[in-house]
């Protein structure tokens, strides 16, 4: 059977950064993403085992998922 999936190279997980009232940085994490990306990383992970992704809710990880794939350039 093969795989769906065939991960190669280097997927990092993304820490979410946040303002000082406790709201989502996007801002901050657009250039967190645009940095790892331009490092050379193979693929990205929103919600991943960096911690808060516990701490969230589901429509912040949604809404979190979501600009992370917006801001993604092939």
């Amino acid at each position: 059977m093969a795989a769906i999936f065939q991960f190669e190279g280097i997927y990092t997980p993304l820490v979410t950064p946040y303002k000082a009232d406790e709201s989502i940085d996007f801002d901050a994490l657009s250039d967190v993403i645009e940095f790892l990306i331009s490092k050379g990383v193979h693929g990205l992970i929103s919600g991943g085992s960096t911690g808060e992704n516990y701490t969230q809710t589901v429509a912040e990880r949604i809404e979190i998922a979501r600009f992370c794939k917006d801001q993604i350039k092939e």
